[in-house]
C-alpha cells in the first residue's frame, strides 16, 4: 500500500471512538501529541496523529470544517510513511511550529510554549527516522543519509534543524563509553587518531545546544525592582502539602526567621543580605526535615536545591542516584528528604534579576510522581551533573528510565531541567 487511505468517518463526537479504535487496532503505535498540541496552539480544532512504525504509516484523525450544508465531523486516515501525502500531513502539521522555531524571540511569551514546539519537533524527528529506516536499516546506512540531507538544506535554519536531528539522532543509537564513541566516528565517516571521539561528542551535543540556543531567547520571570544598594540575593521557600503547621510550629519558626512570610502551610524567606546577616545558612536542610514538605533555596550567584519529603520506602530506588552533595536523602522517621542541588561559581551578576518566585509552585507535581514510582526527577539531577568526556574514566551509570526525551517530559520534568541544568 502505497497510498492514503479513509478508513473510517464519524461525527465530532465520535472522536473518542475513533481513537480508541486506533488504540486497539494498532497496539505499538505512537502519538505524537506534542505535534497537534503545537499544531493547535493558535487555533481551537486539535487532531491527532500516530506513528505506527512497524506497520510503516501515520494515522490521523483530522476534524473536517463544516461548510456547504456539510457539518462538521472527523475522519480517520491511514497515511504511508513513504507517501507524497505523509510529506503534506507533516507540512501542514509543522509550518507553524518551524516559523515560530526560526525566530523564538517574537515567537514565545513563557518557557512552557516553547518546551511544547520543541516537543513538536522530536515528535517530527521520529517520523523522519521512521521513514528513513525503511530504506537504510543500519546505523552507519542511517548516518551517512542524515549527514547527506544537512549538506542539501536549502537554507541555514534547515541546515540547524537538520544538524539538530544527526545529534538526536545519535544520541539515542549509540552509548556514551569509548568504544560507542568511536564506531559513532567511523559511521560519521571521520578518520583520523587525533581527536577521535571528540567530533562525536560535539556531533551529539549539536542538539542540546540547538535546544539551549532556542529557550535562551525567550524571556524567563525577572525580578522587577533590585535594591540599589543590596547584598546577595537570598530566596527561601518552604511548604507543607495536604497539612498545616501547628502554633507551636509557626512560633519556633517566627523565632528562628524574624524576617520571614510565615503562615500555617509556608514559609518565604525574600532578603538581600550579607552572609553574615543571613538567618538560614546551614539550616535550611534541617528546617525541611523538621517542619515541611517541601523547599527551595537561591542564592544570587546561582546555587539553588530542591528538598521533596517522600515516603521512606523510596530509599532503594533512588539510592543508585546519589551523587556528593547534587543528589542526597535524608531518613527522617518513615520519610525520606531529598535533596536535589546545584552549586554553581562565578554566576553573582547572571542571577542579578532573576525571579525564583514562581519556581517552587512549578516543582511540587515532581513529589507525586517520585511518591508513585517514577524516578526521571532523580535520573536527570544525576545526568545535570555527569557530562561524557571521550578518554574519560569510566562512570558507573545508574538505571535511566524511559520517557526522557523531549517529547515525553511533563511540565515540571521541564521546571526541573531549567533548575538543574541551565544557566543564562
Amino acid at each position: 500500500m502505497d497510498q492514503e487511505q479513509l478508513i473510517a468517518t464519524g461525527a465530532a463526537g465520535d472522536a473518542d471512538a475513533l481513537a480508541r479504535r486506533v488504540r486497539e487496532e494498532n497496539p505499538g503505535a505512537r502519538e505524537l501529541d506534542r505535534m497537534a498540541a503545537a499544531h493547535a496552539a493558535p487555533a481551537e480544532v486539535r487532531h491527532r496523529i500516530w506513528l505506527d512504525e512497524p506497520a510503516g504509516v501515520l494515522l490521523f484523525l483530522e476534524h473536517t470544517v463544516p461548510g456547504n450544508g456539510a457539518a462538521g465531523g472527523v475522519e480517520l486516515h491511514q497515511i504511508p510513511l513513504r507517501s507524497a501525502s505523509c510529506t503534506r500531513v507533516l507540512t501542514r502539521l509543522m509550518a507553524a511550529v518551524l516559523a515560530r522555531l526560526a525566530s523564538p524571540a517574537d515567537s514565545y511569551r513563557a518557557r512552557p510554549e516553547i518546551d511544547r514546539d520543541i516537543g513538536a519537533l522530536v515528535q517530527l524527528f521520529r517520523v523522519q527516522l521512521a521513514r528513513m529506516r525503511t530504506e537504510h536499516a543500519d546505523r552507519p546506512g542511517l548516518v551517512r543519509a542524515i549527514h547527506a540531507q544537512i549538506g542539501r538544506a536549502g537554507d541555514t535554519q534547515q541546515a540547524a534543524r537538520r544538524t539538530a536531528f544527526l545529534g538526536w539522532y545519535l544520541d539515542g543509537a549509540y552509548s556514551d563509553d569509548q568504544d560507542d564513541y568511536e564506531q559513532a566516528e567511523r559511521d560519521l565517516g571521520i578518520d583520523g587518531a587525533v581527536g577521535r571521539a571528540r567530533h562525536a561528542s560535539r556531533a551529539v551535543r549539536k542538539w542540546q545546544w540547538y535546544g539551549n540556543d532556542l529557550r535562551r531567547e525567550v524571556p524567563q520571570p525577572l525580578l522587577q525592582d533590585v535594591p540599589s544598594r543590596r547584598g546577595r540575593h537570598w530566596y527561601y521557600e518552604f511548604r507543607t502539602i495536604e497539612r498545616h503547621l501547628n502554633d507551636q510550629q509557626m512560633l519556633e519558626l517566627r523565632a528562628a526567621l524574624p524576617w520571614a512570610e510565615v503562615t500555617s502551610e509556608s514559609v518565604v524567606l525574600d532578603q538581600w543580605s550579607d552572609w553574615a546577616e543571613h538567618p538560614v545558612a546551614g539550616s535550611a536542610a534541617e528546617i525541611v526535615c523538621k517542619y515541611f514538605d517541601a523547599g527551595l533555596r537561591f542564592s544570587q550567584e546561582g546555587t539553588r536545591t530542591l528538598w521533596l519529603r517522600l515516603p521512606g520506602t523510596l530509599a532503594p530506588q533512588i539510592a543508585p542516584y546519589e551523587s556528593l552533595l547534587r543528589v542526597a536523602s535524608t531518613i527522617v522517621d518513615d520519610d525520606l528528604v531529598l535533596e536535589l542541588h546545584r552549586d554553581e561559581a562565578d554566576g553573582e551578576l547572571s542571577y542579578l534579576y532573576a525571579d525564583p518566585g514562581p519556581w517552587l509552585e512549578e516543582l511540587l507535581p515532581l513529589r507525586a510522581d517520585l511518591a508513585g514510582g517514577d524516578l526521571r526527577a532523580v535520573a536527570i539531577a544525576w545526568r545535570a551533573f555527569y557530562v561524557p568526556r571521550p578518554y574519560s574514566e569510566p562512570v558507573e551509570r545508574p538505571p535511566m528510565p524511559d520517557g526522557l526525551d523531549e517529547d515525553e517530559l511533563t511540565p515540571q520534568l521541564h521546571a526541573l531541567i531549567r533548575l538543574l541544568e541551565e544557566i543564562p
